[in-house]
């Protein structure tokens, strides 16, 4: 990518290439886990995206609204989840668009994406219920920070020590807290910090088909499912938390 290109027109790309969740393994198995994860009825999803995630949540019963600043995602989620509820809007105008106090707030890899993140807290733990929950995902390992973070907006990566600090010093109590994806982590080390590049997944993408490319996402669909969602390695591109307002 470079340097002229937006962030936002990046995303839009990767989404594009990534539509179906059946080709896509990360979020698929993501998504499970997580949705898993949401105990309440009424969810505000901040950075919905193609709505991917608000619309399995649907699906299980929930309430959600989902907010996105990016026309080009949201013109993608109406036409990938047509269902979704979605209005325009920055992660940050999460008070002015959400006029009742709600259950739970997901943002899954959208934290990172907000320049002052203490403050971003703040604001969520202002609309949640009394017990409301925060969930979320975010990139982990400062050190792994590179150049795809660059290209997809990112302000930092995160460690288990940074997130605990932002939270409870903001009257959150951490419920669950692990990494995940610790067979990418290797991959991403030797791309970014060794070779420079950009992690690129192309088995991810719904264009690539063949024999061995369905052998190998039904590999990692396979690995994700049975190990990941099931095992935290103690290291992981991500860090999944499940954050409970004090």
């Amino acid at each position: 990518m470079t340097q002229e290109t937006n962030p936002d027109e990046y995303l839009v790309q990767h989404y594009l290439a990534i539509d179906e969740l059946k080709s896509d393994f990360r979020n698929r198995n993501l998504f499970n886990l997580v949705a898993g994860l949401v105990t309440g009825n009424e969810v505000v999803d901040i950075g919905c995206g193609v709505g991917s995630f608000a619309n399995q949540l649907k699906e299980k019963g929930k309430n959600v609204l989902g907010i996105e600043p990016s026309e080009g995602m949201r013109n993608l989620a109406a036409e990938i989840n047509p269902k979704v509820n979605i209005v325009s809007g920055m992660a940050e105008d999460v008070g002015k668009l959400v006029k009742n106090q709600v259950d739970t707030i997901t943002m899954l890899d959208v934290l990172e994406h907000v320049e002052n993140d203490t403050l971003q807290v703040k604001r969520i733990y202002s609309v949640l219920n009394e017990k409301g929950e925060f969930v979320f995902v975010v990139p982990a390992h400062p050190l792994l920070y590179g150049q795809r973070d660059k290209n997809m907006g990112h302000y930092r990566r995160y460690t288990k020590k940074m997130l605990k600090n932002i939270l409870i010093h903001n009257n959150f109590r951490i419920k669950y807290m692990r990494h995940w994806n610790a067979l990418g982590f290797f991959p991403y080390f030797v791309s970014e910090k060794i070779f420079n590049k950009p992690l690129e997944s192309r088995l991810r993408k719904s264009d690539v088909d063949g024999a061995f490319s369905r052998f190998a996402r039904n590999a990692f669909h396979l690995w994700f499912s049975r190990i990941e969602n099931n095992f935290d390695f103690g290291f992981g591109l991500s860090i999944i938390c499940v954050a409970q307002k004090i």
